[in-house]
């Protein structure tokens, strides 16, 4: 019998789990516009890719722009060099906090992302942040590591977001995480930090303290 596979994806709308994807361990990403690979609850699954039905609309945009944001903190951080083997002490602990599973970079978006997906849990925290007494060392911190003000008029970008801001949400997914060194020092929420934990926070990005 020849099945077409368009046939049978028209058909299918259900997700499937799969054993060894594509004759691999693992299986990530989509082939054209027909199926996709990803993990699941820590097994191997399969779906029909779906186009978004309005890939601009305000709440997509407001998402990828909190990816973004959150990107850029991400790239701002070393990871291994001759110098620090292991990457900086931001990497060493995230690393130290993730599943056995986990990439080390992707659990900190997701640490990130599980509460500032929500508008109002992100809004929040962007007006604390504003209000402490150590925003311009928020700023000049964010500043120092690269960041910039991320623009409304960049694609797929609904508001701007200040360095300070970016930083924060790393902050935040290391609150989340409940990542620490040897003191409980990332265990209190970003706005409460003083301005020597923030600065500590802005060197982990690149230093193996």
């Amino acid at each position: 019998m020849n099945i077409h596979l368009s046939n049978v994806l028209k058909r299918a709308r259900f997700m499937a789990k799969v054993d060894g994807p594509l004759f691999s361990l693992e299986a990530r990403g989509k082939i054209g516009d027909a199926i996709v690979f990803f993990p699941w609850k820590g097994r191997h699954a399969v779906r029909r890719w779906m186009k978004p039905t309005n890939p601009n609309d305000i709440d997509q945009r407001l998402i990828r722009q909190k990816l973004f944001a959150i990107g850029k903190c991400v790239k701002a951080i070393k990871t291994a060099t001759t110098a620090m083997p292991n990457g900086s002490a931001l990497v060493v602990a995230f690393k130290a906090k993730m599943g056995a599973t986990d990439i080390w970079n992707a659990f900190m978006v997701k640490s990130a992302m599980k509460g500032l997906a929500k508008d109002n849990t992100f809004t929040g925290l962007w007006s604390s942040i504003i209000a402490t007494a150590v925003t311009a060392n928020w700023r000049a911190c964010a500043i120092a590591l690269g960041l910039e003000t991320i623009v409304s008029t960049s694609p797929g970008v609904a508001t701007d977001i200040p360095p300070e801001i970016q930083l924060a949400m790393a902050a935040y997914a290391a609150y989340v995480a409940e990542i620490s060194d040897k003191t409980t020092m990332y265990s209190t929420y970003p706005s409460a930090w003083g301005s020597n934990i923030v600065s500590l926070f802005a060197t982990s990005f690149t230093a193996a303290y």
